[in-house]
């Protein structure tokens, strides 16, 4: 892999105009110019390699560590996989209750990605392989980023963490994946207005599709940064002019979307277009913290986020007292388009991009609506730009981190550390205590009909989140079958053809054995208090098996 190097931020390797001309002679006594490390260099640094190389192994170890990772909506998603890619298995039984509805539609990307490699590795490890993917993608993208705007590339081991945000711990997997693909896009794009080249311009056109694929709310946020980096890249027209087509692709998918593609999640039914909830803004800094980085119980991983950005601070105090010792020419650009002016506005605001970026993507925490009830139905919308107001943020810090001033870094690096190896342990606790849930449906027979309900207290000790809401999709995907708690509104990649009798998810003490029990041949049951049993004297045809730990399963006689 290429590195980015340590080279000082924005600096001018190359003179503008005559590339042979050599320096103008340096007055007597006049201190020599910083040396400009070149790009070797950069990948020469062997502390920031073993460093980089050590963070992205533990960043994964979560992912692998367990078998079922506790994040709320996974297992409705990875359903969804399931029933597309063992569609035809006569055990699934999914004929029965589902219809493929295979369209280009807003969540696929997540969806398309692990039925593909779901070929290779097998369903459960294809998820891991793609949350992999997403958690690494970030401080890659991050190195890219680095490299494109004349950053350390050690700034790259503050957005580790930012992985682990509440939209990890809620399990938003289309989003997460629209993360990595927004921010390559970004890079892509950079790379493409500064030397376009008809590579560049196929992945600028793929990533855009891709986040048009991946979530609206990522579409909306890459779109707004693409405005931005075409506005820090003026007066450069022509390779604007030349970079819009390549969104055409995106653009069409997103009116085909809007016109021919019909999800009962969207409501356009009579009443106003729009309603959200916005929260006032200082609630919102108040929450910023646990937004960005926190996914489990106790404060750890919010301790660590002010970590991350104590390190921050103190390289950003650096990097501006730097730049205002010696003034920082502008970054040479080719000769065939005009540059702006060394020091004007605009050569300023390609300089630093990233914090335009990052204003950008505080505008959108703070202007969007927290919730929104209208078009479409989604829990915490607004909150979910924390990390990336945080990726941009920190790399705009012009520190230049050579010699031992790197050693600034080692809190940061603890930091990266510590946070996936602690969420490891608590999703290790949590997968211990759902071990008896999996010997339960193995031990069910083909073909049997299997409910599985949730009752209060419905929290983990190691959780934020409640983490088995959703394991009726777990039973679907063991099992095959129905469950009640898949996404039947989505429209893709499947629609409901049939369905079977049940409480809400996350209301598993409103179940009614005479309503919903007769429709399955057996129920398992999370937290069923022994002096309160949920079958009774009254319903003899529910007979219990087994309780192990907080799980019990009853079979129905009928």
């Amino acid at each position: 892999m290429e590195m980015p190097g340590s080279s000082p931020p924005d600096s001018d390797p190359a003179p503008r105009a005559d590339a042979s001309a050599a320096p103008p002679p340096r007055p007597p006594g006049a201190a020599a110019p910083p040396a400009v490390e070149s790009e070797e260099r950069w990948s020469s640094d062997r502390a920031f390699v073993a460093t980089f190389v050590l963070l992205a192994v533990a960043a994964i170890v979560p992912i692998w560590r367990v078998r079922f990772l506790p994040l709320l909506d996974l297992p409705n998603h990875l359903a969804a996989v399931h029933i597309w890619h063992s569609f035809d298995e006569p055990w699934t039984r999914f004929r029965d209750f589902y219809e493929l509805s295979l369209r280009p539609a807003p969540y696929g990307a997540y969806h398309i990605l692990t039925h593909v490699i779901a070929y290779v590795v097998g369903l459960e490890n294809a998820n891991r392989v793609v949350l992999s993917g997403y958690v690494l993608a970030i401080p890659a993208a991050a190195l890219g980023w680095a490299r494109r705007t004349r950053r350390s590339p050690w700034l790259s081991v503050l957005t580790f963490p930012l992985a682990f945000s509440l939209s990890w711990a809620c399990g938003f997997l289309p989003f997460l994946v629209g993360v990595a693909l927004l921010l390559v896009g970004v890079v892509a794009l950079d790379a493409y207005l500064d030397r376009p080249s008809p590579g560049g311009g196929v992945a600028v056109a793929l990533l855009s599709v891709g986040c048009g694929l991946s979530h609206p709310l990522i579409l909306f946020g890459y779109y707004v940064c693409v405005a931005v980096l075409m506005l820090c890249h003026l007066p450069r027209w022509s390779r604007i002019a030349v970079a819009l087509p390549l969104f055409a692709p995106a653009v069409a998918l997103v009116l085909w979307q809007l016109v021919a593609f019909k999800s009962p999640m969207v409501d356009l039914r009579s009443g106003p277009r729009f309603q959200g909830v916005w929260v006032p803004w200082h609630e919102m800094l108040r929450s910023f913290p646990e937004y960005t980085l926190d996914s489990v119980s106790g404060d750890l991983d919010t301790r660590l986020f002010w970590v991350l950005v104590a390190v921050a601070s103190l390289l950003g105090v650096s990097g501006v007292a730097r730049v205002a010792r010696r003034f920082l020419p502008g970054r040479s650009l080719p000769a065939r388009e005009p540059a702006p002016p060394s020091g004007s506005f605009l050569d300023r605001l390609h300089r630093h991009r990233s914090l335009a970026l990052c204003a950008a993507m505080a505008l959108c925490y703070f202007l969007v609506p927290l919730h929104l009830a209208r078009p479409f139905d989604w829990w915490f919308v607004s909150g979910r730009f924390s990390p990336f107001i945080c990726f941009f943020g920190f790399l705009a810090i012009t520190a230049p981190l050579q010699g031992r001033s790197r050693l600034l870094m080692a809190p940061a690096v603890a930091a990266a550390l510590v946070l996936p190896l602690h969420l490891s342990e608590k999703y290790a606790r949590f997968d211990e205590r759902v071990e008896p849930f999996a010997w339960m449906v193995e031990r069910i027979p083909p073909g049997a009909e299997v409910l599985f309900l949730t009752l209060p207290p419905r929290t983990d000790e190691s959780l934020i989140i409640e983490g088995t809401n959703h394991f009726s999709s777990w039973v679907q995907i063991l099992h095959g079958g129905f469950s009640a708690d898949g996404w039947h509104n989505v429209g893709f990649p499947f629609t409901l053809k049939r369905r079977l009798p049940a409480p809400p998810s996350n209301r598993g003490e409103w179940f009614k054995p005479d309503v919903h029990g007769v429709a399955y041949d057996y129920v398992i049951l999370r937290n069923e208090r022994p002096d309160k049993p949920l079958f009774t004297a009254a319903h003899p045809s529910f007979r219990r098996i087994e309780r192990d730990g907080a799980f019990t399963l009853y079979q129905h006689t009928r």
